[in-house]
């Protein structure tokens, strides 16, 4: 494309680095867009091409309705970002984006197009999650900014903007719900390296179920807890990057 510039609906177009080694394709948590990225690729330099993957129904995507479900978000995704790749490239994703990274890696996989790393965050294992009691995105209004709230996501001063708020429901009750009605498929263990990472007080990860991260890969895999809650990426952000430099090596 005219100016090395390269990108999709899926994509923000950016210029890319060709004297990267690596591609990083990031997924954002629940709620969140590519801006969660945006320190990203100046923090980690030259030698990391950073694409923040853009999902529909906010930031550039408002006007785009949300998906609900890990499929068509998988399928719709999967093609333009194997596109994109074109050199080794790895996975990371928080929360939600963490289960859409894996289920894309395997998709990336089936197509003869392994990643050489997949990163997950603040999740617990794909096959081994803590079964749903509560299905946050069925709950009314107030209650899920109550959860919200509680998780750390949206700043406490949340309740004194209701339009804003109200604007941002629908896009955030479609992405739990990618959590929520997930459903894992049994297949072989991924050949890829798995790496994981949490908060250590995040009160939706049990720390054993996060461990067995590494029952789903054939290669090697590593955890890693760090402090924080669920939303501890900012505050960890070095930590964080110096893992991610570490296992792109």
């Amino acid at each position: 494309m005219a100016d090395n510039l390269v990108g999709s609906r899926w994509l923000p177009p950016q210029r890319s680095l060709p004297d990267a080694g690596v591609q990083l394709f990031c997924l954002p948590a629940a709620g969140l867009g590519a801006s969660a990225y945006r320190e990203w690729q100046g923090a980690l330099g030259p030698g990391v091409e950073v694409i923040a993957v853009r999902l529909p129904g906010r930031e550039m995507r408002f006007d785009d309705q949300p998906l609900s479900a890990v499929e068509p978000i998988v399928e719709q995704l999967t093609g333009p970002l194997l596109e994109r790749a074109d050199r080794p490239f790895a996975l990371f994703g928080h929360s939600m984006g963490a289960l859409l990274s894996f289920e894309i890696a395997h998709e990336a996989v089936r197509r003869g197009r392994p990643p050489v790393q997949l990163i997950v965050s603040g999740l617990e294992a794909a096959h081994d999650r803590t079964p749903v009691r509560v299905k946050a995105h069925e709950l009314p209004e107030a209650e899920l900014l109550e959860y919200v709230l509680k998780l750390g996501g949206i700043p406490p001063e949340g309740h004194e903007f209701p339009e804003l708020v109200a604007l941002f429901l629908p896009t955030l009750r479609a992405d739990l719900a990618v959590g929520e009605t997930y459903r894992y498929r049994e297949r072989t263990p991924l050949p890829v390296p798995i790496t994981a990472l949490a908060g250590r007080d995040d009160p939706t990860v049990d720390h054993r179920r996060f461990a067995a991260w590494s029952q789903l890969t054939c290669k090697e895999a590593r955890t890693h807890l760090l402090p924080g809650e669920h939303f501890y990426l900012d505050a960890e952000r070095p930590a964080v990057l110096d893992i991610i430099r570490s296992v792109l090596r």
